[in-house]
């Protein structure tokens, strides 16, 4: 990843967050002035979700980090630190919110809590599309605030219909953003598992394969593990074609391996040498 594409993502981001820290403010207030217990768990989760913006922003910073003796790849990975962050963030905003809910008594609401919902959720729509800019701690980021427009809404719903009809709607409606919470920390935390898990694309794996094989090379071993999405590092071991020398054949691996860094994949290739002809 370039510095100057890190930099551009980094100011992005940063304007989504100051995005979603409105948007907290505004749920927040709501919340205070008006009594929605909707509009308290959607403001428990904006909490989380600037929190969680902050922590992206920091291990974002970090990951720009040019590569040491400690970190030969980069620091890139060290970006998956804010999507841990962002889950850990919600994860204490739906306990606070189970806490804060308590029992089914009755409260007053005022209808204007619904305004302070829709206004705050505007201001989410605009950060979510800021925020997918960032393909680790920001997709995460962006899939939570998703979330918040989805409780923007029912708490909207819920605390208009809770202040004209019965505050068990607007109720309800804090019990159906705190569910949907956890489903989305259940379900985020099960993808931030398999994305740290040195998985790969199968799709960057067979264009590797296919490049050196179209250079006649035998594939003995290939393995490619993604650092970020769209960056990728890993090591071939190759059987040159009969009758080619060894140096020829370090001449076609330099080509094949800087066409691969070109697309951001860093592989390093050895060549058997038991197989490999040498030269006479």
């Amino acid at each position: 990843m370039s510095s100057v594409r890190g930099r551009l993502r980094f100011k992005v981001l940063s304007i989504a967050l100051a995005l979603i820290l409105g948007g907290g403010v505004v749920k927040t207030s709501g919340y205070i002035a008006f009594g929605s217990k909707a509009v308290l768990v959607d403001a428990l989760t904006s909490v989380a979700a600037a929190l969680g913006g902050f922590i992206v922003l920091v291990t974002m910073r970090i990951s720009l980090s040019p590569p040491d003796i400690d970190h030969p790849y980069g620091h890139e990975r060290i970006a998956y630190g804010g999507a841990l962050g962002v889950l850990i963030a919600y994860s204490i905003a739906a306990g606070a919110a189970i806490v804060s809910i308590g029992p089914p008594e009755p409260y007053t609401i005022d209808s204007r809590a619904s305004i302070t919902a829709l206004i705050g959720t505007a201001l989410y729509v605009a950060a979510i599309i800021l925020a997918r800019i960032d393909p680790v701690g920001g997709s995460v980021l962006a899939v939570f605030t998703w979330s918040e427009v989805f409780e923007g809404l029912v708490s909207a719903a819920a605390a208009y219909a809770g202040a004209s009809l019965s505050y068990i709607i607007d109720y309800v409606g804090g019990l159906a953003i705190l569910a949907y919470l956890l489903a989305s920390l259940y379900r985020e935390s099960k993808g931030l598992t398999l994305k740290i898990s040195d998985i790969t694309e199968k799709d960057v794996t067979i264009k590797v394969r296919k490049l050196l094989e179209s250079r006649k090379f035998k594939v003995k071993s290939l393995r490619v593990r993604t650092i970020i999405p769209g960056r990728y590092a890993g090591d071939a071991i190759i059987i040159a074609p009969r009758g080619t020398s060894l140096e020829a054949a370090n001449i076609l691996v330099d080509e094949i391996t800087e066409a691969l860094l070109k697309e951001n994949i860093d592989l390093v290739v050895h060549i058997d040498l038991e197989t490999a002809e040498q030269p006479a």
